[in-house]
């Protein structure tokens, strides 16, 4: 029995500019997985109001990160899923845990050239990736009391550096099949804290983080904290 015929998840984490969009879609296509990857972009999308105001606003607020990381915790519950996030290991389940690694210097590169315009120069996107990291860590400790620079729970690591994105795909798509294969007993230590806090946070039933199919909208959701404050 291939890893095609068997419930499979797995989730993909990487700092920014790693090639982890790419890396999730090519994995999800090539084992016919349901990909996930949501973002605040995303988010702004399903509650239809401006990206730029979810940016503002998540800075003072951690409502949007549990809002998004709710969606990528049921999304997760499907039977044979591919989760990319920065997250997506510590929230998930999964057969298969996957970081993705690049310099910070290539990961800066990457960003510059794919986003022409947005950035003065290299050294500033440089500056700002940095930063953003430092953010990141910061962010994910104060929330969930995880460091994502522990890379003690991953399965695999792959640098990216020096790889296409179709060699990066194919690495993973051999250690998720031989994943399936080999049945891991895995135990993610941080999952029920985690949903604890977002149920908590969200005043959402903690059902809701264990079966996708319960019913949940994320703008009744957000209503109803409005309406408690």
């Amino acid at each position: 029995m291939s890893a095609n015929d068997l419930e499979l998840s797995i989730a993909i984490s990487s700092h920014s500019g790693c090639g982890n969009t790419t890396a999730t879609h090519n994995v999800g296509e090539t084992l016919d997985l349901t990909v996930v990857n949501y973002t605040f972009r995303d988010l702004a999308y399903d509650l239809r109001i401006p990206f730029d105001e979810i940016q503002s606003k998540a800075a003072i607020t951690p409502l949007y990160d549990f809002l998004t990381d709710l969606h990528l915790i049921r999304a997760s519950l499907q039977p044979r899923v591919v989760v990319g996030s920065r997250l997506a290991a510590w929230i998930m389940d999964a057969d298969l845990r996957v970081w993705l690694h690049a310099p910070l210097e290539t990961r800066a590169e990457r960003i510059y050239l794919r986003e022409p315009g947005k950035y003065p120069s290299y050294e500033a996107v440089l500056y700002r990736t940095l930063q953003r990291d430092e953010q990141n860590r910061n962010r994910y400790l104060r929330l969930y009391g995880i460091d994502i620079n522990d890379r003690s729970d991953f399965d695999i690591i792959i640098n990216t550096q020096m790889l296409t994105a179709e060699q990066v795909s194919s690495l993973i798509v051999a250690a998720a099949r031989w994943a399936s294969q080999n049945q891991l007993e895995r135990k993610n230590v941080h999952l029920a804290r985690i949903r604890e806090i977002i149920a908590d946070n969200l005043s959402v039933p903690q059902a809701a983080l264990l079966d996708h199919h319960v019913s949940l909208n994320l703008e009744s959701v957000i209503a109803k904290l409005k309406h408690q404050q």
